[in-house]
């Protein structure tokens, strides 16, 4: 439901622009108008609430007063620089990552982008060595007893090299990561493959702009939807299916020099 308070609206038009979905048109009276009979075309993503300069706009209860002001975003230069450092961490520090920065990791979930705004996605964060270990120890105990039945060596020859590391006892799951945060997502979501990659890929960049390292895990991917006893410690939603894995903490280690890697191919049309 989407309210118009007349008394602060001015008939710009602002948000009818705005409105993806079409679901506020102009009234007789020249007041943004929303019929009962469109709530369910509403995508909720507030967009007509923070395009008001106004504050009359209050999209499904939320109103002026709830949102937050909007404050200086880093310039190109600044982002640029981050996306170009970027670096996969597997040296971890054992230290404690800071609660302020436990908060504004958690809290910022919130403001990930979905398909079709749709905001059902569940994250499970593992949090701490101890808890870690469990999955590694879970994980290494059923990748070994795959091992010795020679069946992964013939199925997936390229990666015979992860089979000796795995036997060795070597995690190369979650990378002695001290923490971990897996996206889950309804079955039936209507971008359930892309919404957990695209959640994680910005929790990523916040994570490194925090001081945190970061590593994703393909592999941890396929042991939760291969392992049923550890995808239940997971606490997932039911019809939920995990889409993507990240592991984070406290970097073992600073690199000195930003890489060049070879351009990718591009055209512009």
């Amino acid at each position: 439901m989407i309210v118009i308070d007349k008394s602060k609206c001015v008939r710009c038009g602002a948000c009818m622009r705005d409105c993806i979905v079409h679901v506020l048109t102009k009234g007789e009276d020249g007041y943004p108008a929303f019929r009962k009979e469109d709530e369910r075309f509403c995508l909720n993503c507030q967009h007509c609430l923070a395009v008001c300069a106004h504050g009359a706009v209050t999209c499904n209860d939320v109103g002026f007063g709830e949102t937050l002001d909007v404050e200086q975003i880093p310039d190109g230069r600044a982002e640029a620089a981050l996306l170009r450092q970027r670096r996969s961490t597997r040296q971890w520090r054992d230290d404690p990552i800071p609660e302020e920065v436990w908060t504004r990791l958690v809290d910022t979930l919130a403001w990930m982008p979905t398909g079709c705004n749709d905001h059902r996605l569940h994250f499970t964060i593992v949090r701490g060595r101890e808890k870690m270990d469990w999955y590694r120890r879970e994980v290494a105990r059923t990748l070994q007893k795959l091992v010795r039945t020679r069946i992964p060596q013939i199925l997936f020859p390229k990666f015979r090299r992860y089979m000796a590391e795995i036997m060795r006892g070597d995690d190369v799951v979650f990378r002695n990561a001290p923490c971990m945060i897996v996206a889950s997502t309804p079955k039936k979501a209507p971008c359930r493959e892309a919404d957990p990659w695209i959640a994680l890929s910005y929790f990523d960049l916040l994570a490194q702009a925090n001081g945190l390292g970061t590593c994703w895990s393909g592999f941890g991917v396929h042991a939760f939807k291969g392992m049923r006893g550890i995808r239940k410690a997971l606490n997932m939603p039911r019809g939920y299916e995990v889409g993507a894995v990240l592991l984070f903490g406290v970097p073992a280690v600073e690199y000195a020099r930003v890489p060049h890697p070879r351009p990718m191919s591009v055209e512009v049309q």
